[in-house]
């Protein structure tokens, strides 16, 4: 069941855009020599968290120029998730209604010729959480749109997509699985310079270590492939991509006769160096519908992804990433998304 939004997407792309400029207006000053007006820090590397999306391969927003020969990055991060999006009786039916945990650990090799590849595990959690509360009052104070389930019991847990009465996906709960593997190739096309931006393309593939059954893989091998962009100004960064994945679709889908569209992504961010160490980050992530063969919202719209966080640098080649998400849509993806990561270079 989801209720009437309350917010439009351009008043919250106007909010997001209004804190970034508030902020920046009180940052202090940095000459124009200073190296802390150069370094870029972010965007935000997380993705969306939709229950039945989380099997296929979802490039996460990253910058366009890639890793010199020799260079390693590790990170290691967490994505945690409320959701509620319910709606369908008997036999066509979506029932996400919960909280979700991603872990992952990405590692990244400069390969030199403007080449870098990463490869990324990740482990997937669901529970009822104890976040419902506090998710309904930030709704009720922000005004964002909460789906419904301000009208439904709390920390309840259940993920599940039905159709023709045979179940499509479903996430098993209280346990840590294994996801699909990443791997991923980003070949710059032309370095930022006063002319224009950076540009790369990236390639995805995902191989099928996952279980299915369990709902923490597809069960195939996916790809995806897309363009990232990256120009900075000052102490602004602006950074942008397009992705397309072609999902196999899974053994459970087609029983159920849901077919798994061409996954399209695009994303936008921007950067503000606040200080000689801390960047502030703003961000929206436009994912389109996963199918249409439910007409149920919950799985038929598409997801606007606004993000605020910082990113810090705490020496030793180490940075502390910290955001927050929300879905403006409020038809399909999580109602409120937290996001922390460290990331090591050397």
């Amino acid at each position: 069941m989801t209720t009437p939004h309350r917010s439009p997407i351009f008043a919250s792309v106007s909010l997001l855009a209004l804190l970034l400029a508030s902020c920046a207006s009180f940052a202090p000053d940095l000459p124009e020599g200073d190296p802390g007006r150069r370094t870029v820090r972010g965007p935000i590397p997380t993705r969306i968290m939709q229950p039945a999306g989380l099997i296929f391969p979802i490039p996460r927003p990253r910058r366009a120029k890639v890793l010199e020969a020799g260079a390693r990055e590790a990170r290691a991060d967490v994505t945690y998730s409320s959701i509620f999006e319910s709606r369908g009786q008997g036999v066509d039916a979506v029932r996400f209604d919960g909280e979700i945990a991603r872990a992952s650990a990405q590692l990244a090799f400069g390969l030199g010729g403007g080449a870098e590849i990463t490869v990324e595990p990740q482990v997937l959690f669901g529970s009822s959480g104890a976040l419902d509360q506090i998710v309904d009052d930030f709704h009720s104070f922000t005004g964002f749109a909460g789906g419904g389930r301000e009208l439904f019991e709390n920390d309840q847990y259940q993920m599940k997509l039905v159709r023709g009465g045979v179940t499509a996906y479903e996430l098993q709960e209280d346990q840590i699985l294994l996801g699909d593997l990443p791997v991923s190739w980003v070949q710059s096309i032309r370095p930022e310079d006063s002319h224009g931006p950076a540009v790369s393309t990236r390639l995805t593939v995902e191989l099928p270590t996952g279980d299915e059954d369990r709902g923490s893989g597809s069960g195939g091998v996916d790809f995806g492939a897309g363009v990232l962009l990256e120009r900075s100004m000052g102490r602004w960064t602006f950074t942008g991509g397009i992705d397309g994945m072609h999902a196999s679709d899974p053994t459970r889908f087609r029983d159920a006769r849901v077919g798994v569209r061409t996954l399209l992504l695009a994303s936008g961010g921007v950067e503000y160096r606040w200080s000689r160490k801390m960047s502030l980050l703003g961000q929206a992530v436009l994912q389109m519908p996963l199918t249409r063969d439910l007409s149920l919202e919950e799985v038929d719209r598409e997801i606007l992804d606004l993000g605020f966080g910082v990113s810090r640098d705490l020496g030793g080649g180490t940075r502390l990433i910290l955001s927050f998400h929300e879905d403006a849509v409020a038809a399909s993806g999580p109602d409120l998304s937290l996001y922390a990561g460290l990331v090591f270079s050397w």
